[in-house]
């Protein structure tokens, strides 16, 4: 969740565009107190890794409770004993640190664990070895407590600790003004997409007009009307050849018959009294 820092940035800027002077001084304030760190993990597991290095127990239960007031108690009922078993492994880590450290000092701080602890961890039977442990000289040698000074049980309990609140904080609901960026993004990709499916759909175009295929398209399309019905003019066409001859033989008969008419005495009469006239 880098993008609260960013977020938290533009409310700042929009704060002191307003003139809210008074609101800016408080809102740095509570960023300098944020216990949440932006919701980014790794500034989280620094500072229970501070309170664990420390020796500040009282550090230590406070943020896991702000952690588990905000977070955790929202969780479903069935995830519940997994962050249980967490937050003890923590205190197991605690109690480990301390014992490793050079001095006086170790014995004190176990002790002042298991004492103020008591009445939360007594009636565990995974915890009655560990009141123990400020009596016991080597504890890294000790079969009941060698696997928790070991690198490897110390490093999952940091994975643990980083996956839960990894997939806590990625399924938390988000507030509106921390999704605009995710939204923009997406209206951003579904436009260059939109544009991308235009210039396609042009360049195909273009190519339908000047390609072979696009004008055997257009023949295929002449083809089709082509071999439907014909039109009227070409009936015509269905006319049978004897009809047709029958009526050039007329036509030529008729010729004749006009010239024959050409010498009738009527024809001749008008031919003389032109003559006459002339």
């Amino acid at each position: 969740m880098a993008h609260i820092q960013f977020v938290d940035e533009l409310v700042r800027e929009y704060l002191l565009f307003r003139g809210f002077a008074a609101t800016v001084k408080a809102f740095d304030s509570d960023l300098k107190a944020d216990k949440d760190k932006g919701f980014r993990v790794d500034k989280i597991i620094d500072q229970i890794a501070h309170y664990i290095n420390v020796s500040d127990l009282n550090g230590l239960k406070e943020y896991w409770l702000h952690l588990d007031t905000l977070v955790f108690s929202k969780l479903e009922s069935h995830v519940q004993p997994a962050v249980r078993k967490l937050e003890y492994s923590l205190y197991k880590l605690y109690l480990i640190t301390a014992a490793q450290s050079t001095g006086g000092v170790r014995n004190e701080k176990v002790a002042e664990f298991l004492s103020k602890m008591l009445p939360e961890l007594q009636g565990q039977s995974e915890w009655r070895d560990w009141f123990m442990l400020p009596y016991i000289q080597k504890p890294e040698d000790n079969p009941s407590f060698s696997l928790y000074f070991t690198r490897a049980w110390q490093d999952s309990v940091w994975v643990s600790l980083h996956n839960l609140l990894a997939t806590v904080f990625q399924c938390m609901p988000q507030p509106t003004l921390t999704s605009y960026e995710s939204d923009a993004a997406l209206v951003k990709r579904l436009q260059d997409e939109i544009t991308m499916l235009r210039g396609k759909v042009q360049q195909q175009q273009s190519t339908d007009k000047t390609s072979p295929i696009g004008h055997q398209s257009r023949l295929a399309q002449y083809s089709e009307r082509l071999s439907g019905p014909l039109p009227l003019v070409d009936d015509f066409c269905a006319v049978p050849s004897e009809q047709l001859e029958t009526g050039i033989r007329e036509a030529k008969g008729l010729r004749g018959l006009l010239r024959q008419m050409g010498g009738s005495p009527v024809m001749g009469r008008r031919s003389g009294r032109s003559q006459s006239q002339n």
